[in-house]
């Protein structure tokens, strides 16, 4: 690519949804480039377009993420009705059945750090 680029979606997407895009941009002959960066913290993962392409890419782009995102809309309500039978228990319980050992200790991190929080200005008060 050459000239001046733009950037066109911050990375990442979902894996489907990356390819999707990306296949639509080489479909319509739009030139791209992913940027990856090792960096977690200062990372700018990006798919970026050269400037005069980018109102296509844009194009294309927001018509990829509504109909990612209807679909997304359709399978979620499908679960709701189906899986979960529209109980926000059920959905909770569901949650927790899939939690990994990992996100049982951030939630009780943090729940260790709200405690905190609230506790610590009491114990001044005495």
């Amino acid at each position: 690519m050459e000239g001046r680029t733009k950037r066109l979606v911050r990375l990442p997407l979902e894996p489907d949804q990356e390819r999707e895009i990306l296949r639509l941009l080489d479909e319509a002959g739009i030139a791209h480039q992913e940027a990856r960066s090792r960096s977690r913290l200062f990372g700018s993962d990006a798919i970026w377009v050269a400037e005069q392409d980018y109102a296509r890419a844009k194009e294309i782009l927001d018509r990829e993420a509504a109909d990612y995102a209807a679909a997304a809309r359709e399978k979620w309500q499908a679960e709701w009705r189906d899986v979960h039978q529209g109980s926000y228990a059920r959905w909770l319980w569901s949650r927790l059945r899939q939690a990994t050992l990992e996100d049982l200790v951030r939630a009780l991190f943090l729940i260790a750090l709200v405690g905190l929080m609230l506790l610590y200005p009491l114990s001044l008060m005495r």
